[in-house]
């Protein structure tokens, strides 16, 4: 198997409102995430894996050490640092001036990455509406579009001339589902009104963002090479029953309201069929405006962003009559003919995730079939209940969830997928909105426990240092304790990069 090129953009993600504190620092004010975190905070019992609402004043408290941080990306090999940024950080009110304050910690942050030789790729938004904003209306009022203009153009001409990759929206889907549908994550609506709002008005976002972005190149702000992408999660459809055709019609379905209805807006210019036949059905047709489909098939997007971390097992309707004794529960988001189902054969994280890593090639090939655009792994990633032991943490686990993915990864290109980089999730330890503090994902740890908050090397990190020096996955049998036994020796040693 080939290389990956020389150009390849070995990355890691987080988010703001996950990683970074200094709530009340520099400046900024609350953004919903503020809000639901004070007014819900829940700690569950030791070991049990259910969610967790922690406090986020403080997290990993990126903000204040973000220099400590870059320098453990660049020892461990990174060129790119994929960031959710903080709208309410930069825009604290909604007078359209920006926080100076704000605006000076991302570019010293960005500064800071290319100084040390790693590529900032920032996403504009992430769930995280400041609260100003959400008492005007929020994501589901149109007045979300033209706060989000003014974000958009101020951040090009401050921060423009640091990269050549953006991206829009973070999981508009996630978003707009768990939030308007749900009542799982702010602003905790259940109303089909306004999800079928917030749905539009962010595609809206998308295209208005280009706009900007087109005029921030013309005026010299942004890099004549840069490009705009947005990030998706979608999680193929794969039939609980491969030769049953009820089956392989609700995967058709399900792609149909995840896939397409999400992308195609921001990357075709029109909605599929499926989202007309939904505002038809909710009585709520009126949402899309005069114009607005004029401005969606102007200013489409240059390269999807993908959220890779399981694919979806659909059954048709008629298995919910069937006596199955299932994994976990099933449900369905936005369309009842469709089912997620959990069959107990197959492989789940601590967190009831499903494990399967081969269907990231069929996937990445029906998103480059149907919007011919580049393609980049955004978020890939096992939450765990990680154990430190001599100072150090053996995640095997993550590091063979991480490899099966970067793999398939590298099958997708030799079969023509043009992949620009890939982005794990994530570089250390944050919070989570499904399991707070508890739930591990970074290849870096962070002392939560002992409220230091001092960073500690796992073997994942070693072996994505492997595997960027390498510019390939690790083939045959892996070496854990290989790379155990130099996060312990570097942790020892090392005292430039790690806290004693």
């Amino acid at each position: 198997m080939k290389k990956f090129n020389e150009d390849f953009i070995f990355s890691a993600s987080t988010c703001a409102f996950q990683i970074e504190g200094g709530r009340n620092e520099g400046g900024r004010e609350h953004s919903i995430w503020d809000k639901f975190t004070i007014e819900n905070f829940y700690i569950p019992k030791e070991g049990e894996a259910a969610r967790e609402i922690n406090s986020i004043e403080v997290a990993a408290d990126f903000y204040n050490r973000y220099k400590e941080d870059v320098k453990i990306m660049k020892h461990m090999g990174m060129n790119g640092f994929t960031y959710n940024m903080d709208w309410a950080r930069i825009m604290p009110n909604s007078s359209g001036k920006p926080n100076e304050e704000g605006l000076k910690f991302y570019e010293d942050m960005f500064k800071e990455l290319v100084e040390n030789g790693i590529k900032p790729i920032p996403i504009l938004y992430h769930w995280d509406t400041p609260l100003w904003l959400e008492e005007m209306g929020g994501a589901s009022d149109r007045v979300f579009i033209e706060h989000f203009r003014q974000f958009v153009a101020i951040v090009f001409e401050r921060l423009g001339k640091y990269t050549n990759i953006w991206y829009v929206n973070d999981e508009n889907s996630t978003f707009t589902t768990s939030s308007y549908l749900q009542e799982y994550s702010p602003p905790l609506k259940n109303n089909k009104r306004e999800f079928w709002s917030a749905l539009h008005n962010l595609n809206l976002t998308g295209a208005i963002c280009k706009k900007e972005f087109l005029k921030a190149k013309e005026a010299g702000f942004v890099n004549d090479d840069a490009i705009l992408g947005i990030d998706h999660d979608w999680s193929p459809a794969v039939p609980y029953d491969a030769n049953d055709k009820d089956d392989l019609e609700a995967c058709k379905i399900f792609d149909q309201y995840h896939m397409n209805m999400f992308l195609d807006p921001n990357m075709l210019g029109e909605y599929p069929e499926c989202f007309w036949k939904e505002l038809k059905k909710d009585g709520v047709e009126d949402i899309v405006q005069d114009g607005d489909m004029e401005l969606l098939k102007k200013y489409t997007l240059d390269l999807v962003g993908w959220n890779y971390y399981r694919p979806t097992i659909i059954a048709a309707p008629k298995r919910m009559k069937e006596d199955i004794d299932w994994f976990n529960e099933p449900g369905f988001f936005i369309s009842d003919e469709a089912w997620i189902v959990y069959p107990k054969s197959e492989r789940y994280t601590d967190w009831k995730w499903l494990i399967k890593p081969e269907y990231l090639v069929p996937g990445s090939k029906k998103l480059y079939e149907r919007y011919k655009k580049p393609l980049m792994i955004i978020e890939n990633g096992m939450g765990y209940f990680d154990k430190r032991e001599d100072n150090v943490v053996k995640d095997s686990y993550r590091i063979d969830f991480l490899n099966e993915h970067i793999l398939q990864v590298q099958k997708a290109i030799d079969e023509g997928v043009p992949f620009i980089g890939y982005s794990l999730w994530t570089y250390c330890d944050i919070f989570s909105p499904s399991g707070g503090y508890r739930k591990k994902y970074g290849l870096v740890g962070v002392d939560f426990e002992g409220e230091t908050l001092d960073r500690y090397p796992k073997s994942s990190f070693y072996w994505y240092k492997d595997v960027i020096t390498n510019k390939r996955s690790i083939e045959g049998e892996i070496n854990y304790n290989k790379y155990f036994e130099e996060a312990k020796e570097d942790f020892k040693n090392n005292k430039e990069i790690w806290n004693k």
